[in-house]
């Protein structure tokens, strides 16, 4: 059976960067995505060997590294028992002063909690003995102090996570309620556009989280979820028609002009170069193209158009190389973009 913790800890890999948006908004901005970062699960073992105890939380610890080049490690911790733990501040002191002792780095932590009870949130760990007094605190998110609705207008991947963790805290679910709640919590995961990894993802943990009681609803959520994918919209509105008609004109006539519509999107030259640089710099960490283009705000459309023209890379070199071409003329002959070529040419 796949327990909670092991889908908290899935979901924590699977939607890294989002997690980061989510919950941390002005950390999220300060860390430079290109360097890619580093999930640390052999630290974290170190100083908490797996243990009875331990399979009520999922933990994920990641090194990142700031706009300045400072290496950061965030720690986010799930509590999932459905209980109060009056040693709970004292365990997120504890990983704070092993890692901090054990390997000297600064460390942000989070504690999410998925129990029902509104009033238990601890945000802190305090000790006074005499003269002497300590004060730990860590950011902290209650899911119980949500509504469905609040994360309804919220694009990140990670408000369907919580939407699906909020199915959770109602307990006594009559399954044909429960079949119910999730097919209409897939169908706004449809709506919201999600790419086909994320959807996959965001899926199973749907499926997962809260369990059926007879197993034939379970076929019955995977039927319903069939019919849902096979049912394609027959028509599309006017942005739409006109998006998919310049998408084709631009690889009918040349991406030079295609992308000289895509600066319509907002992009001057100097970003559409800084966003291409970005794009070429996160293929080598094999970063998602969906998440790519959240990072730096442009069209996955773009993104996946400058990917594929990146495999071109050794024979822009190899031009570059070989010819007195210049940065337009190589763009022609390869059908790339020019601001590619230059990137790559360092200029």
């Amino acid at each position: 059976m796949i327990n909670q913790d092991r889908l908290w800890k899935a979901i924590l890999e699977d939607f890294f960067v989002e997690a980061v948006q989510f919950f941390f908004k002005d950390l999220f901005l300060q860390i430079n995505w290109q360097q890619g970062y580093e999930v640390l699960d052999k630290e974290l073992r170190e100083i908490f060997p797996n243990s009875a105890e331990n399979e009520r939380r999922a933990d994920l610890l990641v090194k990142v590294f700031l706009q300045d080049g400072t290496e950061q490690w965030i720690l986010i911790h799930v509590e999932i028992q459905g209980y109060k733990d009056d040693n709970f501040a004292k365990r997120m002191f504890t990983y704070f002063y092993r890692l901090t002792d054990r390997f000297n780095v600064p460390i942000v932590a989070l504690a999410l909690f998925t129990d029902a009870d509104k009033n238990w949130c601890p945000d802190r760990y305090e000790v006074s003995y005499v003269s002497t007094h300590l004060i730990y605190k860590y950011a902290t998110f209650k899911l119980a102090h949500y509504q469905a609705a609040d994360f309804d207008i919220i694009q990140n991947p990670w408000a369907m996570v919580m939407q699906s963790a909020l199915i959770g805290l109602k307990k006594q679910w009559k399954d044909e309620a429960l079949l119910e709640a999730k097919v209409n919590l897939y169908r706004k995961l449809r709506e919201k556009g999600y790419n086909q990894e994320q959807s996959r993802h965001l899926l199973q943990f749907i499926k997962y989280y809260v369990r059926f009681h007879r197993k034939d609803f379970f076929h019955k959520f995977e039927h319903v979820i069939q019919s849902i994918n096979q049912d394609k919209p027959t028509s599309m509105g006017i942005i739409e028609l006109v998006k998919e008609h310049l998408l084709q004109e631009a690889k009918e006539q040349g991406l030079e002009q295609g992308h000289e519509q895509g600066l319509e999107q907002g992009l001057e030259q100097g970003e559409l170069k800084k966003a291409i640089t970005g794009i070429r710099n996160m293929t080598k960490l094999n970063f998602e193209a969906a998440v790519m283009a959240s990072i730096l705000n442009v069209p996955e459309e773009f993104v996946l158009e400058i990917k594929q023209q990146l495999l071109q890379e050794p024979q822009i070199v190899a031009r570059l190389q070989a010819s007195h071409s210049n940065t337009q003329q190589i763009a022609q002959e390869l059908e790339v973009h020019p601001l590619l070529v230059a990137v790559i040419k360092g200029e």
